[in-house]
């Protein structure tokens, strides 16, 4: 029987096998998060390379590739939106005050 609290690494791999959906076609491609329609280049370490081929490798199966930057996305776009709402409270606290 699983556990039902789960560690951030199977939570973080739960919400990459539910965001990333094939694409469509007659030659479907790797599965991406049809959301993700900004593409950037985001320097990094190769320590951080590394971790994040670690994790896409873990995340991958036969059916379902993931890339190390499918990855990084999802880690950038999370703690972005959990810093912005964290300020927006923030922001909201001094205001009422």
């Amino acid at each position: 029987m699983a556990s039902a609290i789960q560690s951030p690494l199977e939570r973080l791999g739960r919400r990459l096998r539910t965001r990333l959906s094939p694409s469509t076609g007659q030659r479907p491609g790797r599965p991406t998060d049809p959301t993700w329609t900004v593409q950037r280049k985001l320097p990094m370490s190769p320590a951080t390379l590394t971790a994040l081929e670690e994790l896409a490798a873990r995340f991958s199966s036969d059916q379902r590739q993931v890339s190390p930057m499918q990855v990084a996305a999802l880690l950038v776009e999370e703690k972005a939106e959990a810093f912005a709402k964290s300020l927006r409270q923030d922001a909201s606290a001094v205001t009422e005050s």
